[in-house]
């Protein structure tokens, strides 16, 4: 028997349902800050989506020995990042299954926002479709870079000079495009602007992605353009790194290169490294084997125009013919 206080349970049930359906309506009006929505990505299923019916679509690839597993739900087709891939990854991937990667990123979306989750946890967060897009090339390319098997990534803008290669270590917004595109506008061939890919002899390969250029958009928004529309040609076999240029540009500033110690230059090179954490041994053997054959020379610089002048001139006054 209920007393006169207790209500029937078939009347509790009732006003419970009532509440949970109110509850969800204003959840619904609600805009979910970034802890909230955080917590809530955390405790959703692994195949949480718009359409909870429809399964995660996954897949994998392997680029360098790096093994790595795509999941995202249904707001991109396979077809879409496999597009986005081909400037990620320049020279191509070899497609694995799923479940053999090491390295996972998984798309998801709740409410307004998309979310990338690098092995489990969230990693970026964005309101724009296109954002995310983007954030997953980045990641898949840095990941490539650190986990390379038999190889070294530098951040570095490469050409090829007379069979050559110049290599221009240095960080994001340090002009390492815009010289890149000047040098190959005088001849040079393209290898790439974000990356020297080094193997254990110290040779350098093409990473012909398209060129991420400022400056056209606005001083911050890449726009990616062909290395065709400078009239330049991608590089095609590895070439042995003659010159390294350790610059960045300064207003005004005269060109005046300064030739490094091995040693010196070689810790100068390490600061844009990206494998030296995983593979410390092999990243200076590499290194160093650059250092005793090429010329490695400091200075500041003015216009990427003028400096593609005069970087040619130096190289082929002072670079060791190999």
């Amino acid at each position: 028997m209920n007393s006169e206080n207790e209500k029937p349970i078939s009347t509790v049930n009732s006003e419970k349902t009532a509440m949970k359906k109110e509850t969800e309506k204003e959840t619904e009006k609600e805009t979910q800050n970034e802890t909230q929505t955080q917590k809530e990505l955390k405790t959703a299923p692994e195949n949480a989506s718009q359409d909870r019916r429809e399964k995660p679509l996954r897949f994998g690839i392997e680029a360098y020995g790096v093994r790595i597993g795509i999941e995202t739900e249904k707001f991109f087709t396979k077809s879409q990042i496999k597009a986005s891939l081909k400037n990620v990854l320049p020279n191509g991937y070899a497609e694995i299954e799923y479940e053999t990667a090491v390295h996972y990123f998984s798309l998801k979306k709740i409410g307004k926002a998309y979310f990338i989750y690098k092995n489990n946890e969230i990693y970026f967060e964005t309101e724009k479709k296109l954002f995310i897009i983007n954030a997953l090339d980045s990641q898949i390319r840095i990941t490539v870079a650190e986990f390379a098997v038999g190889k070294v990534f530098v951040h570095a803008g490469v050409v090829a000079w007379k069979n050559l290669g110049i290599m221009i270590p240095a960080s994001s917004f340090h002009g390492k495009s815009t010289l890149v595109a000047e040098l190959v506008k005088k001849g040079a061939e393209y290898y790439s602007d974000e990356y020297a890919v080094l193997d254990e002899d110290g040779f350098v390969h093409p990473f012909p992605k398209m060129l991420s250029m400022r400056g056209i958009i606005d001083d911050y928004t890449q726009k990616d353009i062909p290395v065709e529309d400078f009239g330049g040609v991608p590089g095609t076999k590895p070439v042995p790194v003659a010159l390294v240029l350790i610059t960045e540009y300064q207003q005004n500033a005269l060109w005046r290169p300064q030739t490094l110690s091995m040693g010196n230059g070689v810790m100068e090179i390490l600061a844009h490294t990206i494998s030296i954490r995983r593979q410390p041994e092999f990243s200076l053997n590499v290194l160093n084997k650059i250092a005793r054959r090429a010329i490695i020379s400091k200075t500041r610089r003015g216009e990427a125009r003028q400096t593609a002048d005069l970087l040619l001139g130096f190289f082929d006054q002072q670079a060791i013919k190999i």
